[in-house]
């Protein structure tokens, strides 16, 4: 049975009242008393002035989180775009403990005695794709697993005789994670100058003028006998851009004209957040490799996972002489995300997810694009499914500096709302369990938010208020 579990007070109103004491309220300390470094933050103001007791979460249920101050926020963002069945989803709960209590730990690396519920998760998650893609491996997160691919593509290359292919295809603003080779082929460059070096031959792409003219294009210029494979999002998260789906399957059939591999990196777009197992099978393609990740899970678990097609798998697994892709972690295929995600699995079954987020997610955009008429001027909101981008562009169609957006996330937040921001605005992306009536409340709240910004300047929002500084 789908719930939200929306939060109420003693009165029947959602309530965001702060019940902590007004030292709560109050910076915690020193740096020396925040020993968390978070990852890809900026550090130093949020220390000097946004650490309070009362910002830290503690407790969540349905799709709403609360925080030491007291307040639930309807979480539109998903923690990081991977609690798919929200806070409550009590089977895979359930799951886990069992198997902790059952077999803890196992390891796929190097030893011949996996997992027996390891196995059984692969084969249903095989069976979950309807076999596209019959072959498999674990990872910890989406991060290692788009690293996985990107090596497996040049590790075959070897195996084929081509090892001149080396050339990686990537886009402009595009995010594949943030590991030493992950952060090479995203194109953030702020990740990948940070450090010097990375993974060399990555190419990147502009993001306008067509993705497929694009990359034919590079393909043009670097020879498609040099090129090893072209890595997407069928969703551009950090960029926020939703390409044409026929301009993604014409870069599907060029890798596949050329030689060249598709890999999708769908960690945000799979597992039912655009209402399908992929985006890209959806859409009739069938890529090389598929990465997925996040709401695998529902993010409680971590975990990792690439598809790849039995052509790969032929080439890659039984060469003659044996070679081995060196590429793994000692918790890859570990038996608790194997059982947390069969349990989600079967919560997908039961509760029709994939038809709900299709049903939710139309009745969302519909909203959205109403509200983005008559405050931004165009209705011009894209995506699929519960993966919602809302543009946020000037009078002259220049995007919002980030300033501006930060401001109306701030916004967002005073009147209870989570959401994430892109470079081009926001995306609305809840659990996959949201309701209409959720989608009301998210839509009602931006609306208000928006109202904030336009009448006040950027130092005015959230001034005063309980969460006036939240990062």
């Amino acid at each position: 049975m789908l719930s939200s579990r929306r939060r109420t007070s003693e009165e029947g109103d959602v309530t965001n009242e702060i019940v902590a004491p007004a030292e709560a309220q109050q910076p915690i300390g020193p740096p020396a008393d925040y020993p968390i470094w978070h990852g890809s933050f900026p550090m130093r103001p949020f220390i000097a002035g946004r650490l309070r007791a009362d910002r830290f979460l503690v407790a969540g249920e349905g799709i709403r989180v609360r925080d030491a101050g007291g307040r639930w926020f309807l979480d539109a963002r998903s923690s990081c775009w991977n609690l798919g069945l929200g806070y409550s989803a009590d089977e895979v709960k359930e799951a886990i403990r069992r198997q902790l209590d059952e077999l803890p730990n196992a390891t796929l690396l190097a030893y011949d005695r996996p997992a027996a519920v390891t196995l059984e998760y692969a084969r249903a998650l095989r069976d979950a794709f309807d076999s596209r893609l019959p072959y498999l491996r674990f990872g910890n997160s989406g991060s290692q697993m788009t690293e996985t691919a990107v090596l497996l593509s040049r590790f075959v290359r070897t195996l084929e005789g081509t090892p001149e292919r080396t050339a990686i295809l990537s886009f402009q603003f595009s995010y594949h994670g943030l590991g030493p080779g992950a952060s090479a082929f995203s194109g953030l460059a702020a990740n990948f100058n940070a450090c010097g070096p990375l993974l060399p031959d990555v190419h990147f792409l502009p993001v306008e003028g067509g993705w497929a003219a694009n990359v034919s294009r590079a393909l043009d210029e670097l020879g498609p006998e040099r090129t090893s494979a072209v890595i997407v999002e069928p969703q551009m998260g950090s960029r926020g851009f939703v390409p044409e789906p026929d301009d993604l399957v014409a870069v599907a059939d060029l890798c596949r004209q050329h030689g060249v591999h598709f890999v999708a990196d769908e960690v945000t777009t799979g597992f039912g957040r655009t209402g399908a197992m992929s985006r890209c099978l959806d859409l009739g393609i069938e890529p090389d490799m598929i990465v997925l990740g996040k709401n695998v899970t529902s993010g409680y678990v971590p975990i990792g996972v690439l598809l790849l097609s039995d052509e790969l798998y032929e080439l890659a697994a039984a060469p003659d002489p044996p070679r081995i892709l060196t590429a793994g972690s000692a918790t890859d295929g570990h038996p608790v995300a194997a059982a947390a995600g069969l349990a989600v699995l079967r919560v997908y079954e039961r509760d029709g997810i994939l038809d709900h987020v299709r049903s939710v997610g139309a009745f969302l955009q519909e909203r959205l694009r109403a509200l983005h008429a008559e405050a931004i001027g165009s209705g011009d909101v894209q995506g699929a499914g519960l993966m919602q981008l809302f543009p946020l562009v000037d009078a002259e169609g220049k995007p919002w500096p980030p300033p501006k957006l930060d401001q109306l996330r701030l916004a967002c937040e005073d009147h209870g709302l989570l959401l994430s921001i892109a470079l081009s605005g926001l995306w609305i992306v809840p659990p996959l369990i949201s309701t209409e009536s959720d989608c009301v409340e998210i839509v009602e709240a931006l609306e208000a938010a928006l109202a904030d910004v336009r009448g006040a300047g950027a130092e005015a929002v959230g001034a005063g208020s309980t969460q006036e500084a939240r990062p």
